[in-house]
């Protein structure tokens, strides 16, 4: 409405374009508008439009009544024609200034009607004939989104920094600085020089700035230690914002996710279960939470995950997911595969569905098809899961020298975590089991030994290190590192 009234009230001066104030029919658009009547004001604004070019005044008010009913009924292609037209009328009716601050907004308008229709270089190429000078945080944001989707990385984070500039508080930006590898020192540069600036338009400062700017160096700091795969350190800093903010959904989440990544299952539960009783509605990450309860095999809790997502919202790619997860586990591989896809054609950037049906696919005996999903997965957000299902793809297909390409990158990526050593061990100990390589065998042990190193609790190095003492028939070794991870599952436990 205030963008309507605005439009109406704000004249350019001597261009002869405006009226002073808005028709009473206008006025009545602007109500029904208000309250989401989209049908009616449609109607009202036609007679309008009519009106308007009867009486020779502007017509722009009438077409972007017209845009707005069409954007909120996702009418996107309608409205982006109503969009164009009032960007026509500004080119050809009025003054270079007044121009380039009105025209800008339908730009704006027009981009995010595109990027709803999937459009996204198209998009793009609009919100790029905005002056960088005139770029608004809204604009800055959906650009460097925009980016990203059509792989554009270093663009992207341009405009993310320029978005902290603006707003410090942008969070959505940091996360993206740091999955996009960002220096973490010009971040929190950046994060101050936006502060300063901010503080400089404050008439007072309250004592709740200083606790923010805190929080928000706090966040930098976890989410860039997640994102460099020092799990334990984001976990402490998340668990202390969660103590200080307590009841936190976003805070729980990031912790669940993390447990989840430690293997701490059975942590990471209660947290996402402690979210749902704080926000049923949340959808966010409740896939994952769905894959812990398939993997206790609580399939009347996951089938009830599944309805209630699909209730609050049929067009989010996690409650497909969640469904696809419940016929996995009840071993329907073309049902799990249809909702699955059903997920991926609502976001193909949700990077979990994509590792899923690499999941479901492996465990269909299709491990070539597997490695294309584990591999998009990857390409979306690089994750230590998604090269563990490539790994074992490449290994299920009997392709030895990918599965330790893979392997190797994987350390590269996050060479702390036991996870990726583990890889390693698996990879070079399968290609070399029918060669009988002592050499060969030899790494793989002391990768997988690495592996039980930095996590003494790991059930998968455990087994890989006991299967290949056990092809060497070496029994005492295997007696003795089952007993040693007994004992160790019994002092993690207590």
């Amino acid at each position: 409405k205030n963008t309507l009234m605005t439009m109406t009230m704000e004249a350019s001066s001597g261009d002869g374009y405006y009226q002073s104030a808005p028709t009473a029919l206008q006025e009545e658009c602007y109500k029904l508008l208000q309250n989401k009547q989209y049908k009616s004001c449609e109607i009202l604004a036609r007679l309008e439009l009519s009106r308007a070019e009867q009486e020779g005044r502007d017509a722009r008010v009438a077409w972007s009544l017209l845009g707005e009913c069409a954007h909120c009924q996702q009418q996107y292609n309608r409205a982006i024609s109503y969009y164009r037209r009032i960007q026509y009328a500004f080119v050809s009716g009025v003054s270079i200034s007044s121009q380039s601050s009105y025209a800008n907004k339908y730009r704006l308008k027009e981009a995010q009607c595109l990027q709803a229709l999937g459009n996204v270089v198209e998009a793009s190429s609009v919100l790029e004939r905005i002056p960088r000078s005139e770029r608004n945080l809204t604009t800055k944001m959906l650009l460097g989104n925009l980016y990203l989707a059509s792989g554009r990385n270093t663009s992207a984070c341009e405009c993310f920094f320029e978005s902290l500039l603006l707003n410090p508080y942008a969070v959505e930006a940091i996360e993206w600085l740091a999955v996009l590898g960002a220096e973490k020192q010009l971040v929190l540069d950046a994060i101050s020089t936006g502060m300063a600036r901010k503080k400089k338009e404050m008439e007072h400062e309250d004592s709740s700035s200083a606790v923010m700017e805190s929080a928000i160096e706090d966040l930098v700091t976890a989410h860039f230690a997640k994102q460099r795969h020092q799990t334990a350190l984001a976990l402490q800093q998340f668990t202390k914002l969660e103590r200080e903010f307590p009841n936190n959904v976003y805070l729980l989440l990031k912790i669940a996710t993390l447990q989840h990544q430690m293997n701490d299952e059975d942590g990471a539960a209660r947290t996402f279960a402690k979210v749902r009783k704080v926000e049923h509605t949340n959808i966010d990450c409740m896939d994952q939470y769905g894959q812990i309860l398939a993997r206790q095999n609580d399939l009347d809790e996951l089938n009830q995950l599944a309805a209630s997502l699909l209730e609050i919202d049929d067009k989010r790619p996690e409650a497909w997911s969640t469904l696809a997860l419940y016929h996995e586990s009840r071993n329907d591989h073309d049902k799990a595969l249809a909702f699955v896809e059903k997920a991926i054609t609502i976001d193909q950037r949700h990077a979990f569905a994509h590792r899923l049906r690499g999941a479901i696919l492996l465990a269909d005996n299709r491990p070539d098809h597997a490695a294309v999903s584990f591999f998009r997965s990857n390409e979306i957000i690089r994750d230590v899961t998604s090269y563990e299902g490539l790994v074992d793809s490449y290994l299920a297909a009997g392709k030895y020298k990918e599965a330790i390409c893979a392997a190797k990158e994987a350390i590269s990526t996050a060479p702390r975590d036991p996870r990726a050593v583990t890889l390693v061990g698996l990879a070079l100990a399968q290609g070399q089991m029918g060669a009988d390589s002592i050499d060969g065998m030899e790494k793989a042990k002391r990768a997988l030994r690495k592996a039980l190193t930095l996590d003494p609790g790991a059930l998968r190095p455990l087994m890989a290190l006991v299967t290949i003492h056990a092809h060497e028939k070496d029994y005492d070794t295997c007696i003795e590192l089952l007993r040693r991870g007994i004992e160790g599952m019994t002092e993690a436990s207590t």
